[in-house]
């Protein structure tokens, strides 16, 4: 009979080097790193990820299309749409299961270390982990295409590495806060659903909606705050920034872009760097009040 190895155990004791902290949510991180490769859901998804990223390359070399970039856009085009749809399926989902395992939770919460610190501390293992699975299906469609096709572009390619990695962060924390606000796995799972639903179809159905209900003189505004309050949306308008196919841009991309000018990319970065801090702070606050 095969056995599992389980994660190294944790130890909080109180360093002798400057920033305890950051050791804690080193430990932490680690601990969660090491829970999700033992897993299956992050490792399948690393090798599916990856598949599907060398199928779109290869297709994507031999394929005309409209859509066309130098060197790597044609395929980093088809890598975005798929990266906005699974990346914030797959990071919800795992971080609502796991911010919603009562049992894991009491048990490390019972360490002399924060609530906060224990909720953060985990969120960022299971960023790290997500982020490297991307990381590694960006990377063997980016080897493919570099020996088929050469290494033009590849800096834009690397953006949108970028850009799929903090749509990860972002996807992270929005789905440690469900699960913590859920409290239990079926219940979490439901609501990471939902909330990907919301974010993959929801906003452009209601930037659709306003496109033929508003007045033209408040619809540029409109669509950039509703860009704005979508982090699948912000990714989007981003890569597709990054890549020059305004054609895939949307509604909401292009309002933004008129309102705001050369300063539209910055409010972009300012929004997804939100969507990771803000709901992840809140989530740990949630927790340091919940009685166990």
């Amino acid at each position: 009979m095969t056995t599992v190895a389980e994660p190294a155990p944790l130890s909080f004791a109180r360093p002798r080097a400057i920033r305890p902290l950051g050791r804690q949510l080193a430990a932490l991180a680690r601990y969660e790193l090491a829970v999700e490769m033992r897993g299956r859901i992050l490792p399948v998804f690393a090798v599916g990820f990856a598949l599907a990223a060398l199928a779109v390359a290869l297709v994507g070399m031999s394929a005309g299309g409209t859509i066309l970039v130098q060197g790597f856009g044609r395929t980093a085009v088809s890598l975005l749409q798929l990266s906005l749809w699974v990346v914030p399926l797959v990071g919800l989902a795992v971080s609502a299961l796991a911010a919603a395992d009562g049992y894991d939770m009491e048990t490390l919460a019972a360490q002399p270390i924060g609530r906060g610190t224990l909720v953060v501390g985990r969120a960022l293992g299971r960023f790290v982990a997500l982020g490297a699975a991307v990381a590694v299906g960006y990377g063997v469609a980016g080897v493919v295409i570099a020996g088929a096709a050469g290494t033009g572009d590849a800096l834009r390619y690397l953006g949108l590495v970028g850009v799929a990695v903090a749509l990860a962060a972002a996807s992270t924390s929005l789905g440690t806060l469900a699960g913590v606000a859920a409290r239990t796995r079926t219940r979490a799972l439901a609501l990471a659903v939902g909330l990907w639903f919301v974010l993959a179809l929801g906003f452009d159905l209601a930037a659709i909606a306003a496109l033929g209900v508003l007045p033209r003189a408040q619809l540029t505004w409109c669509l950039s705050g509703l860009l704005l309050l979508d982090p699948v949306d912000t990714a989007r308008a981003i890569g597709v920034g990054l890549l020059g196919a305004e054609a895939i841009a949307g509604p909401m991309g292009a309002a933004l872009r008129r309102v705001l000018g050369p300063w539209g990319l910055l409010a972009l970065w300012v929004g997804l760097a939100a969507w990771t801090a803000l709901p992840l702070a809140l989530a740990a606050r949630l927790f340091a009040r919940r009685d166990l």
